[in-house]
């Protein structure tokens, strides 16, 4: 197997995996929420047809359906919230993920915008300007952080669509390795690790 794959993550592939996760975890817990809900707003309709002047159905339908609504809206608002953080973080992130025998090991480079600046130095006498500035090379930018997921010590799950597999790690964090950035051999190579592996 080509044990790694090196991948970047677009927020289209972000929203689709972010779905894919909250129909794993959050769907499973909303829908007997809903039922009860539900059922509860039928009882208030009833309470409303049977005594229309009375106050009780009202406040019970209004309060069930307010509560109905942010059961369904806040995963779509969560969602906002992350892409729109993801975007105004605007930096670079590059992986690379490592399918082990007993673990899965994904290496987070974080590549800092490039943005114009001058360098300054601070002294008693003051804030000037550096006039030759060090040239520090993009490899000693790049803050790298790695993760360790073992197979025996986390509850792992996997997901594979058209566009990409999704590592649920647990019910809040999850992995991203996109198809576009593999071979044909990688992501079969990928896919029958997942099987194999029974994540």
């Amino acid at each position: 197997m080509t044990n790694q794959i090196n991948y970047t993550n677009t927020i289209p592939e972000i929203r689709r995996a972010y779905a894919l996760f909250r129909r794993k975890y959050a769907l499973p817990r909303m829908l007997p929420m809903t039922a009860l809900l539900l059922l509860t707003i039928v009882f208030g309709i009833d309470f409303i047809i049977k005594n229309p002047s009375g106050y009780i159905g009202y406040i019970l339908t209004a309060l069930c359906a307010g509560m109905l609504i942010s059961l369904w809206s806040r995963p779509f608002l969560a969602a906002r919230r992350l892409i729109s953080t993801i975007e105004a973080l605007g930096r670079d992130e590059r992986y690379i993920a490592r399918f082990l025998d007993d673990r899965i090991e994904v290496d987070t480079e974080i590549v800092p915008l490039e943005a114009e600046s001058e360098l300054v130095a601070i002294s008693g006498q003051g804030i000037d300007t550096v006039e030759n500035p060090e040239v520090i090379k993009e490899a000693e930018l790049i803050q790298a952080e790695t993760s360790v997921y073992r197979h025996s010590a986390e509850t792992l799950y996997s997901v594979e669509d058209g566009e990409l597999f999704c590592l649920f790690v647990n019910k809040a964090l999850f992995h991203i390795f996109p198809k576009r950035c593999m071979t044909e051999e990688q992501t079969e190579a990928v896919r029958n690790y997942f099987k194999e592996k029974a994540i």
